[in-house]
């Protein structure tokens, strides 16, 4: 099949070059399979390690002559799950959506590229008007601002709530995309589809895995995307929103019977999505909801799970989790290995910190070497995100 591939891209290839005038500017251009192969293979690495997207894209942009490279996912209500894009700043991504570049009926790039299928290409030649180029105060204002002029884009995937597209962004003076990087662009767009479906897929499993985990220890929980929406649940946490708990399930999300319960709720799940963005207590809550015809309430604990760099937001972001009457001690235990991936060596150790003992107690206990502790000190440290151990045990004892 890669074969294959090579083959009608190389033809593809010598086709345009034939059609080209020869004296085209065909600086970062691909000249060999071999580099178009590398390319291919950076895109499901990215995919499969969750790293390597902003170099990947980087390499789209100089294999098509363009200035950046855009992986996008436009989701309901003009949200922007997530916009990557090389070489321009951190602050591009801000702007964009202040400047309402997810609104349809703002950027008109969003609006033709919703509107044609998966992996039809299209250059904003094509669909951008001499008199909106001079008149949208969207391209005027933002897109100049940052000499972006031209773009050509496909739309790769539609999943639920959410449409990822692929663009090469181009200043002024690169103008237009030419046949021959077009036909670049092309040839690689299918595979960065690949990729995409690959990681979105790794996302959901996921989400399975982490659901079942809670599922074999019996435990009530919710496992929530990055947007806030309740992705899989166990049939304990089932049963309290058939029941007369005080919660229920509305538009995908976990809502709470009471106005003043559900703010509450809703602003947790809210937080723990975010993470922390500085240094300060953990991201994780304590909320009481408080059931219908008298029904003792519900204390659910809000736990934000840890996030990486290049995620689409299918991957999970938040357990919230019922009482069970049972041992606190093994319950903490359960939630730290099925949401933190803490070895049961690290568990042991991080319920001996939250109880108060030091290192060095925890050595003897164990009967293990004092810098092995403090190595899986470290590490629970890194996997719960925390910098210092008074955070640590303020995390565990959360739970």
């Amino acid at each position: 099949m890669r074969v294959l591939v090579v083959a009608r891209y190389t033809e593809a290839k010598a086709r345009a070059a034939t059609a080209e005038n020869p004296d085209e500017r065909t600086a970062g251009m691909i000249r060999s399979d071999e580099q178009w192969l590398t390319l291919a293979d950076a895109l499901q690495t990215a995919a499969v390690t969750g790293t390597g997207w902003d170099s990947a894209l980087h390499s789209l942009a100089h294999a098509t002559g363009s200035r950046c490279g855009q992986l996008i996912g436009l989701g309901s209500a003009n949200t922007v799950p997530f916009n990557w894009v090389t070489d321009l700043g951190p602050q591009w991504a801000e702007e964009f959506i202040a400047d309402g570049g997810a609104d349809p009926a703002i950027n008109p790039i969003v609006r033709f590229g919703a509107s044609i299928p998966e992996l039809k290409i299209a250059a904003s030649g094509e669909f951008i008007t001499p008199e909106e180029r001079r008149r949208n105060p969207f391209l005027v204002g933002h897109m100049r601002r940052y000499d972006i002029h031209h773009v050509c884009l496909t739309p790769l995937v539609r999943e639920e709530g959410m449409l990822i597209g692929l663009a090469v962004l181009r200043s002024k003076r690169q103008g237009e995309i030419s046949r021959r990087e077009r036909t670049v662009f092309a040839s690689i767009a299918p595979h960065v589809r690949a990729a995409v479906r690959t990681q979105i897929a790794l996302e959901h499993q996921g989400t399975k895995l982490l659901a079942g985990a809670m599922e074999a220890l019996s435990i009530p929980a919710f496992v929530c995307d990055a947007n806030g929406r309740v992705r899989a649940l166990t049939p304990a946490a089932e049963a309290l929103v058939t029941n007369h708990s005080g919660l229920r399930l509305k538009e995908g999300r976990l809502r709470a019977l009471r106005p003043d319960d559900d703010t509450m709720l809703s602003r947790a799940i809210d937080r723990a999505v975010a993470g922390l963005r500085r240094p300060g207590p953990p991201a994780t809550q304590t909320v009481v909801v408080h059931g219908a015809f008298g029904a003792q309430p519900i204390a659910l604990e809000v736990v934000a799970l840890p996030s990486a760099p290049f995620q689409f937001g299918f991957v999970p972001r938040v357990l919230v989790i019922a009482p069970r009457r049972e041992d606190s001690s093994k319950r903490r235990a359960a939630i730290l290995r099925a949401a933190y991936g803490l070895t049961p060596a690290e568990t042991e150790v991080a319920l001996q910190l939250a109880a108060g003992n030091t290192a060095e107690r925890i050595s003897a206990d164990r009967n293990v070497a004092l810098g092995t502790v403090r190595v899986q000190i470290k590490a629970i440290q890194r996997k719960l995100n925390v910098r210092r151990q008074v955070e640590l045990v303020a995390a565990i004892n959360k739970l």
